[in-house]
């Protein structure tokens, strides 16, 4: 990118592009444990925001609905200095929040992503750098055959994702697009609340799918159940470089949210 180009860029712009094939997974967590893990001006939306927000996504008393993707990235450049990272596994994780940076400003719904599995050091420490909250993770494997994906973590994580169990489909479920119009919201390792823009398209080749999932998150262990739902798609995405409150609101920077929903 010449210097011509990055001084026209706005903050929203793209600073970081990939190619993905994902599960996407729906599932739920307790208000009360997601609750320990929020950040200060954080709060949960209420269910009246959430049915408004995610109008299909079924309710469940004291329990928050949230996604995982489980993803193999490829193509993965970042586009001030034009440099494309060797591909990795990525596991990570977002939850719908209120924001309310001192109790005056507006309150926002956002998508709170509280932290990345990485099986690659180098893209681990880049993340961090940038304000994500990435953990390393080297044995962080997923395996394949004609029966099941699984992405596996000792003592962390353990899916499956029966092969069986793949149904084309049109579309990924309303929730999973859903929680990309919202800004996406990090708490990082510096004690930096920062915000980026998200997007997803070009999504193909999808299918509906079932996932088989234990994951141990700070003592609190979540399982699928009957109402985890989950579809496996490929996808380009891109990303924002990041932001503090002040420069993603500010209005000489706004989002076209109705290019990015597509409404």
């Amino acid at each position: 990118m010449s210097y011509q180009e990055f001084r026209k860029l706005t903050p929203h712009d793209t600073f970081m592009s990939g190619e993905n094939l994902s599960y996407f997974v729906g599932g739920y967590f307790p208000k009360a444990d997601l609750m320990r893990i929020l950040r200060r001006g954080m709060s949960i939306p209420s269910d009246e925001v959430i049915a408004s927000e995610f109008p299909t996504v079924k309710q469940r008393k004291g329990m928050i609905p949230f996604l995982t993707l489980y993803s193999r990235c490829k193509n993965v450049r970042e586009h001030v200095f034009d440099g494309t990272v060797r591909p990795y596994l990525e596991v990570n994780f977002f939850f719908p929040v209120i924001y309310s940076r001192d109790g005056r400003e507006p309150e926002r719904l956002c998508s709170f992503m509280p932290l990345l599995y990485l099986d690659r050091l180098f893209q681990t420490i880049g993340g961090i750098a940038l304000g994500l909250r990435k953990e390393f993770h080297p044995k962080l494997r997923v395996a394949e055959d004609d029966a099941a994906c699984s992405f596996r973590i000792p003592n962390i994580l353990n899916s499956s994702f029966p092969g069986s169990s793949l149904e084309e489909a049109d579309e990924i479920d309303p929730f999973f697009a859903q929680i990309f119009t919202k800004p996406t919201l990090t708490y990082s390792y510096f004690h930096r609340t920062d915000f980026y823009t998200t997007q997803v398209f070009n999504i193909k080749n999808i299918y509906k799918a079932s996932a088989d999932i234990e994951w141990n998150y700070k003592d609190t262990v979540i399982k699928s159940d009957e109402h985890t739902f989950c579809n496996l798609a490929e996808y380009t995405f891109t990303c924002s470089r990041a932001m503090g409150y002040n420069n993603y609101f500010h209005p000489e920077y706004p989002v076209d949210w109705s290019q990015i929903t597509g409404q």
